[in-house]
């Protein structure tokens, strides 16, 4: 079976089985869109991938925005004994948005974009498992006229929501162990043995690679371009704020 037969395979299976395995359907939407769209610009529906990019994005927006907020004329860190540079942006910090948050903003964010970041990113920040961060944050908010509003304002709470919406710890784009419970999944609902698929450790890297030259336009029509980096990185251009940021979305260290 070769790469475009398996996208087909793929794809046969129809988008309402999608979510079994929205990873590899996501890819192999991506992977066809290379022998239909010769500018490789992704303009369907966003997938699974195209959600998280913009997630990313996003983050990146908002950092953008708090470092354009910074008042550099307050007094330096250095007339403030025992002050860091962490405590200066701190001290500048607006977290009123947490208290109430569109519902659009909420769902983009809540569960899925929990999955941004690696298990052990909620143990060091938070001493809470991802599970029980969820729990958390939807104990936390009611919902009402299109808004999530915080119940009681907790620092935990509010920590928790800030590094959703702002930080830039995140987990690789998609990881091997995703691309092998996909494929169990795809062998049982395609009516395939394993063997007759492409192993996990064979399609990621080919995968990963493949990524490499696509453009992914966000809603504000800003795009972020992927390439392969000459380590062997998928890496990305975003432009937040029309600032070029670059980031490693998954190491080429694929062992």
């Amino acid at each position: 079976m070769n790469l475009r037969q398996f996208y087909e395979l793929v794809l046969s299976r129809g988008e309402e089985n999608s979510s079994s395995f929205p990873l590899l359907w996501n890819l192999s939407v991506l992977g066809i869109l290379r022998y239909t769209e010769p500018n490789n610009t992704v303009t369907q529906k966003p997938g699974l991938l195209e959600r998280k990019l913009n997630r990313h994005y996003r983050r990146l927006c908002r950092v953008q925005e708090e470092l354009g907020r910074l008042n550099w004329k307050i007094p330096s860190l250095n007339q403030t004994p025992g002050s860091s540079f962490e405590d200066f942006v701190f001290s500048q910090l607006d977290f009123s948005p947490y208290r109430e948050i569109s519902r659009e903003d909420f769902e983009s964010f809540v569960p899925e974009g929990l999955g941004d970041f690696d298990e052990d990113f909620y143990q060091k920040n938070f001493n809470l498992g991802r599970d029980e961060t969820l729990a958390l944050i939807e104990q936390s908010y009611i919902e009402g006229d299109g808004l999530y509003r915080l119940k009681q304002e907790k620092p935990l709470i509010i920590s928790i929501m800030r590094s959703l919406d702002t930080s830039l710890e995140n987990a690789a784009l998609f990881k091997i162990g995703e691309v092998n419970l996909e494929l169990q999944e795809l062998s049982s609902l395609a009516d395939k043995t394993p063997e007759a698929l492409p192993r996990a450790e064979q399609l990621y890297p080919v995968r990963v690679a493949g990524l490499g030259g696509l453009s992914i336009t966000h809603s504000d029509g800003m795009k972020t371009d992927l390439f392969i980096s000459p380590e062997g990185n998928l890496c990305a251009v975003f432009h937040p704020g029309n600032k070029a940021w670059t980031r490693v979305l998954i190491s080429g260290n694929f062992s």
